[in-house]
């Protein structure tokens, strides 16, 4: 009964339910997906819906339990001298938009828990891209930062200038 009701969840449902679990709030959740709270947590009272539980960590563990039966289904039977299970079950990864990713993984001993894995090129940029924070910039990267925008912006009115009197004396010669 339970297979079937799991079976009906949509893929955003068991994403938000395996954030849940991994004690993420709705709001943190809206944040990464760039969606309301709102959203978030209309889909999430829908899958309490539909998995018939009166609460989010409910369904969330409806859903890990679930799938780690799939997981144990799939797996068969072993040979006793191997790890457990729940040692060997897969990592689940979700895709971001760009380089950005998290990996969730479940174990029997505790709560699902996230991971991010950070791209490793590139400059840390003083504003949203994504699902990053700029609250992730050292005191250091941000005087970088400022410095960089100061020396541009003072090249950019130089250039500006120069371009004007440049104007200006051609506009002057061709009086004369």
């Amino acid at each position: 009964m339970n297979d079937n009701r799991i079976s009906r969840l949509t893929d955003s449902q068991r994403i938000y339910l395996r954030l849940v679990l991994a004690h993420r709030s709705s709001k943190e959740i809206a944040h990464e997906y760039n969606i309301s709270t709102h959203t978030v947590d209309k889909r999430i009272k829908e899958a309490m819906r539909v998995l018939g539980v009166s609460t989010r960590i409910e369904a969330a563990r409806l859903l890990s339990d679930a799938e780690k039966a799939d997981t144990d289904r799939r797996l068969g039977a072993q040979s006793p001298d191997l790890a457990s299970s729940a040692d060997c079950r897969p990592d689940i990864t979700l895709e971001l938009e760009g380089t950005d990713r998290r990996v969730f993984s479940t174990h029997d001993d505790g709560p699902m828990q996230a991971v991010r894995l950070q791209d490793g090129n590139g400059l840390p940029l003083p504003l949203t891209v994504f699902a990053r924070s700029p609250d992730r910039l050292s005191i250091w990267q941000r005087a970088g930062w400022m410095i960089a925008l100061i020396i541009g912006l003072a090249l950019s009115t130089g250039i500006l200038l120069s371009g004007l009197m440049a104007i200006s004396a051609l506009l002057n010669s061709a009086r004369h």
